[in-house]
């Protein structure tokens, strides 16, 4: 019956193909399949073409293909096990491409030598590599404290304590707004989790106080607010390694090429003043350019309703309380204690379940934290990889070449101001994460650029380049999506929030990394 109905012209025939998914990956497909194919060029291998076609690939899937992260994920990994392309360890340690297992070479001394290793199954050895990595863990365990502080109403209880303290003004509550995605970012590593999650519906509580209704066309306040609070969202995860879940991969490449190690201290000490002050001059700048007027009785009673809604403070919420201020001690004295920042946030995991503040079935169904788990380490092996095939250094040096001339903190400037602008080519910060980092680390490592200093720069312009566009993360598009701005408008809002940005940056940002030793 379904032939019947639709193969019989052009038209139905082109219908037919549309209603399967898998037409949605052909573009991916082709365009693995196409570099994979190219002739290498000098410096790079057929395993390391086939590695940067499946790359490619991935990039262009997460772009135009109907398929989650994860299923790309694991087609990716199952295609390069598969065609034997990753650096396999030999019995005796040595690297070498799993294509060449099992083959002989002439050693130093003339004479033949076989690589031993299993050429498939030492493929997938790597291929799950991933989760094992302490990244992956960190992450996944930040996502089930982020559950905690979600199902205990905790996150609320703060944001709405915070609303109700400042609420006095619009930049009161675009202050308020900032302090709750300040206070929840480190715990809750999805910045969609937190901002659409637990900040979003307190914000479109406060807008609804005030007699706005959402959709109903452009409105000054319910456009501050939802500015602000997608703003706040993006600079937060800036500031914290657990911020956001493409953080990790940043500091993985910057581990891997560098060789510097960008911990939990690391990283906040790094992004704490630009972060901090961009925060503190996000709702004035805002309200200048918007002008909103609120009358803050309506919002006086909604925000009392609702805490008397929530009760008084449960004991789960005690619990909550305390495991995290162990966890903030644990990780700011990393230096003292000598306990890895993913230990810390495994051992809250187990001592919230063993608090009965989340039960084990709350874990299972974290649905959230394993699928972030999944693709992350998978991410991690894929970015590893291009680095052992050579790939990232060959990409690097491609893009180094047009700035060969340049002084290295010419170099710098140029580099992180190119990758901040390069989110406009994605909708997506984590595919922007992947697919841009690596090679402009390698490009920065061949220029001579301080290691330190591009590292942070990328680090924060990877989630903070999400102002350029009203669809760059999920916590984005639920807030320009209600209508308080239009769409060209947002546009230029993000536009000059992101100059506010690169100049607090390469101004109290440069002069701060100056202080702490960082060039």
């Amino acid at each position: 019956m379904l032939l019947r109905r639709y193969v019989g012209s052009w038209k139905g025939y082109v219908e037919l193909v549309k209603s399967f998914r898998f037409v949605s990956a052909l573009p991916a497909i082709a365009v693995a399949i196409a570099i994979a194919h190219l002739p290498a060029p000098e410096g790079l291998s057929s395993a390391g073409m086939r590695l940067l076609g499946v790359f490619g690939g991935v990039i262009m899937g997460l772009l135009t293909a109907d398929y989650d992260m994860s299923v790309i994920m694991a087609v990716a990994l199952l295609v390069l096990t598969l065609s034997k392309s990753f650096m396999c360890t030999t019995s005796d340690g040595r690297q070498v491409e799993c294509g060449k297992c099992n083959t002989m070479y002439r050693g130093e001394s003339g004479h033949w030598h076989e690589y031993r290793c299993d050429p498939i199954g030492g493929s997938f050895d790597v291929a799950i590599s991933g989760f094992s990595n302490k990244v992956s863990w960190l992450v996944f365990s930040a996502f089930h404290i982020g559950k905690a502080v979600e199902k205990t109403g905790f996150g609320r209880r703060v944001s709405l304590i915070l609303v109700g303290a400042m609420g006095r003004s619009a930049i009161g509550i675009g202050y308020a707004v900032c302090l709750a995605e300040l206070v929840l970012a480190p715990f809750i590593p999805s910045n969609t989790a937190r901002g659409g999650g637990i900040v979003y519906p307190i914000v479109e509580s406060v807008i609804a106080s005030l007699g706005i209704e959402p959709h109903a066309g452009e409105d000054p306040i319910g456009g501050f607010l939802s500015i602000v609070a997608s703003n706040a969202n993006l600079v937060s995860s800036s500031l914290f390694i657990t911020g956001m879940a493409g953080n990790p991969i940043v500091a993985s490449k910057a581990a891997s090429i560098f060789g510097i190690e960008f911990r939990f201290t690391e990283w906040m000490l790094g992004a704490s003043i630009p972060s901090l002050l961009l925060l503190s001059l996000l709702p004035p700048l805002m309200y200048v350019l918007l002008r909103p007027k609120i009358n803050s009785s309506n919002l006086s009673r909604e925000i009392r309703r609702q805490r008397y809604a929530l009760g008084d403070t449960s004991g789960p919420e005690y619990k909550l309380c305390a495991t995290l201020a162990l966890c903030l001690v644990l990780w700011i004295g990393t230096p003292y204690f000598g306990i890895d920042a993913t230990v810390v946030a495994y051992m809250a995991i187990v001592l919230l379940t063993l608090l009965d503040v989340l039960t084990w079935r709350d874990v299972v169904n974290n649905h959230k934290a394993w699928d972030t788990f999944f693709w992350l380490a998978s991410f991690i092996v894929l970015a590893e990889q291009l680095t052992a095939l050579g790939v990232t250094d060959w990409i690097g040096n491609s893009l180094s070449r047009s700035l060969h001339d340049a002084t290295p903190m010419t170099s710098t400037v140029s580099l992180s101001l190119a990758y901040f602008l390069s989110m406009y080519l994605f909708s997506s910060i984590s595919s922007h994460v992947v697919a841009f980092a690596g090679p402009f680390f390698a490009a920065g490592h061949v220029l001579g650029c301080p290691p330190k200093l591009l590292a942070i720069l990328i680090a924060v312009f990877s989630s903070l380049a999400g102002t350029l566009t009203p669809f760059s993360t999920g916590t984005v598009a639920i807030y320009s999506s209600q209508g308080y701005i239009s769409q060209p408008r947002w546009f230029m809002l993000g536009l000059l929030f992101a100059l506010v940005i690169v100049v607090v940056n390469l101004t109290a940002g440069m002069l701060w990394w100056k202080i702490i030793g960082w060039y």
